[in-house]
C-alpha cells in the first residue's frame, strides 16, 4: 500500500479556500429556559420565611409580620425580640402628692420652754365683821400652815402693826379672834375676825386703842405707831 502524503491534503485544503468553497457547520440547538417567576408578596398578615432575603423593590404593607433574621433590601437584618424582663419583686414606693405653694404648711418655730417659776404667794384672805368699815386700812390675817406663814413673812414689811394671838404657856396659835382698832380720838378704823394667829395692818403714825376678844375674854391695849418702823404686839389667853 502506498503512504498518503500529508502535504497533498494540505494543498487540497488551500485550494478549496481559494476557490471560495466553505464548509457548512450545522447549528447547535440550545434548549430555551423559561424565566423564573418573581414571587409577589402578600399584603395581609404575610409572614416571610425565616432568614429569607426580600427582593428589591418590595413595599411592606401595613400589617405584615416578618420573623427575626429576615434580610431587608439594603442589607438590614431584623433583630430578634428583646428579652422579656421578669417582673420586679421590689416594693413600689408610695406616690408622694405634689403640693402647691399655698398647700405647703409654714415651718413651725421651735418653742423654747422657759423654766417654770413658782407664782408669788397670794396674801391670805381677810374676813370683816358685818357693818364694820375698815376706812381704807390695809390689813391681812392668816398664818395657818407653813406656806401661809411664809407668805405673810414675805409681805410683813408693808405693815407697821403686827399682832399675834396664842395660848399662854404652850404658845399654840389661835384664830377667829375679833379685833377692833380705834383711833385715840374715838372712831373705829378697823373691825375684823382673824382667820389665823397673825394680823397685819398698815396705819398712819399715831395713838390707837386695840380691843381683841376670844372665847368671851376681851383684852384692850394702847399702842403708838412711830413715823418709821413697826410695832409688834402679842395677845395670850389661858388654855381652856
Amino acid at each position: 500500500m502506498r503512504r498518503r502524503d500529508k502535504r497533498f491534503d494540505f494543498a487540497v485544503m488551500l485550494a478549496c479556500l481559494g476557490s471560495g468553497t466553505a464548509f457548512a457547520q450545522e447549528p447547535v440547538e440550545q434548549e430555551a429556559q423559561a424565566p423564573t417567576p418573581v414571587a409577589q408578596p402578600t399584603v395581609e398578615w404575610a409572614i416571610a420565611p425565616e432568614g429569607r432575603t426580600l427582593p428589591g423593590g418590595i413595599v411592606l404593607e401595613e400589617g405584615m409580620v416578618l420573623p427575626p433574621g429576615t434580610v431587608l433590601p439594603g442589607g438590614a437584618i431584623l433583630p430578634g425580640a428583646p428579652p422579656v424582663a421578669e417582673p420586679s419583686t421590689a416594693p413600689v414606693p408610695a406616690t408622694v402628692p405634689v403640693l402647691t405653694p399655698e398647700q405647703v404648711p409654714a415651718p413651725m418655730e421651735a418653742s423654747v420652754e422657759e423654766p417654770a417659776t413658782a407664782p408669788p404667794p397670794e396674801p391670805p384672805k381677810e374676813r370683816r365683821l358685818p357693818g364694820q368699815s375698815t376706812l381704807g386700812v390695809p390689813h391681812i390675817s392668816g398664818g395657818i400652815g407653813a406656806s401661809e406663814r411664809e407668805a405673810m413673812e414675805q409681805v410683813k414689811a408693808q405693815y407697821n402693826l403686827r399682832l399675834l394671838f396664842a395660848v399662854a404657856g404652850s404658845g399654840a396659835y389661835l384664830s377667829n379672834i375679833r379685833v377692833q382698832i380705834q383711833d385715840a380720838a374715838g372712831p373705829t378704823l378697823l373691825g375684823t375676825v382673824t382667820v389665823g394667829p397673825w394680823l397685819y395692818a398698815n396705819l398712819a403714825p399715831g395713838d390707837y386703842v386695840l380691843t381683841v376678844e376670844h372665847a368671851g375674854q376681851t383684852q384692850t391695849r394702847n399702842v403708838t405707831l412711830p413715823a418709821t418702823g413697826a410695832v409688834a404686839e402679842s395677845f395670850y389667853w389661858p388654855a381652856p
